[in-house]
């Protein structure tokens, strides 16, 4: 198990003139479904920061993907924070279902559940980090109240459930217009782009505001996957 990972990158935020950390994660999804192993073994090669699974249902999005057993195997064979990732239509079923399986975060769609806080309150008291993922067509403003008592946004830039497709170009707007309104609240909590993240973009959406970038096809479609993040982070 590869115990190192190189450190997350140092850049100056736009907005102030202390530095932030930023921080890369990569979605094993997008790897070899029948080599997950290896999935795992290039992220780490690449200087990844967090593995994130994307548990998705066939109902929430079209595709299926992992359950709770490669969650925990995945926490098992890694000494990266893993990320749980729920595209799910009932997240509060999936917050018991995980319990015990190591990951540090886990979030959720605030489309899915009528109930959002009480899904975030239930994640916290497992002693997990608990974060809201927002669709391309959810305004920001809906997370507000949230703000206080979550950990991370994720912000989708595509339409979630397939790998490989192109970043909307309206995302650089929405992470400024969500960095803003964290910085209005006072807030600690960070921004994840997740969708479409490139060595092309990777540089706009960081000056946008975001915090973490989630890498997919970007690292396991590139022809050298782990010279592809390294290539991202010498642009930062």
């Amino acid at each position: 198990m590869n115990q190192s990972a190189t450190s997350a990158t140092q850049k100056t935020s736009p907005m102030s003139n202390s530095p932030r950390t930023v921080k890369f994660l990569a979605s094993i999804l997008a790897g070899d479904p029948l080599n997950l192993i290896e999935a795992i073994r290039i992220a780490e090669r690449a200087g990844a920061d967090m593995i994130s699974l994307d548990v998705s249902d066939g109902h929430f999005v079209p595709t299926i993907s992992f359950g709770e057993d490669v969650v925990r195997r995945t926490v098992e064979s890694t000494s990266l924070p893993v990320e749980v990732h729920l595209m799910v239509s009932r997240p509060d079923d999936w917050i018991e279902r995980m319990d015990g399986c190591g990951h540090a975060q886990m979030l959720f769609h605030l489309e899915a559940s009528s109930r959002a806080m009480g899904v975030v309150n239930a994640i916290r008291q497992k002693g997990v980090k608990p974060g809201v993922a927002l669709n391309l067509e959810t305004p920001i403003s809906a997370v507000a109240p949230m703000l206080p008592y979550i950990d991370s946004v994720c912000l989708m830039g595509i339409v979630p459930g397939f790998a490989g497709q192109k970043l909307m170009d309206t995302t650089y707007r929405r992470v400024s217009e969500l960095r803003e309104l964290i910085d209005q609240s006072g807030s600690a909590v960070t921004i994840t782009v997740d969708g479409g993240v490139k060595a092309h973009n990777a540089v706009q959406l960081v000056d946008a505001g975001a915090h973490c970038l989630v890498m997919s096809s970007g690292i396991y479609g590139a022809t050298d996957p782990e010279a592809s993040l390294r290539e991202i982070r010498a642009r930062l």
